[in-house]
């Protein structure tokens, strides 16, 4: 028996909750030379937008390998994420439209 495990919607949700629909796909999930751990950029009042963003994107790991570095580090934000920080993420929402479109999601 075999099982193909597709979280498709999952992803179309997650790109329609955080109002990228009609953005450019990105072509990488995280800037090559990205010095977000330096960043020292103002912090947000409310923090919950950006851990919920996170923590879908750490669900959706299950069947997106590739996105494993880029979300291990947005992950270790989670306690005062800055503005860049929330850059960052968007721009992994938008590569995961960028693959919709390709239809490998």
């Amino acid at each position: 028996m075999v099982f193909f495990l597709s979280q498709r919607k999952y992803a179309l949700d997650i790109i329609s909750d955080s109002g990228n629909l009609g953005c450019r796909p990105a072509f990488t999930p995280l800037e090559q030379n990205h010095h977000l751990a330096s960043d020292d950029g103002p912090l947000f009042s409310d923090p919950k937008p950006y851990r919920r963003l996170v923590g879908r994107l750490l669900y959706l790991l299950h069947t997106r390998p590739e996105l494993s570095y880029s979300v291990h580090v947005l992950s270790q934000f989670m306690q005062a994420p800055r503005e860049a920080h929330l850059a960052a993420a968007i721009r992994i929402v938008r590569f995961l439209k960028g693959y919709q479109v390709k239809g490998f999601c």
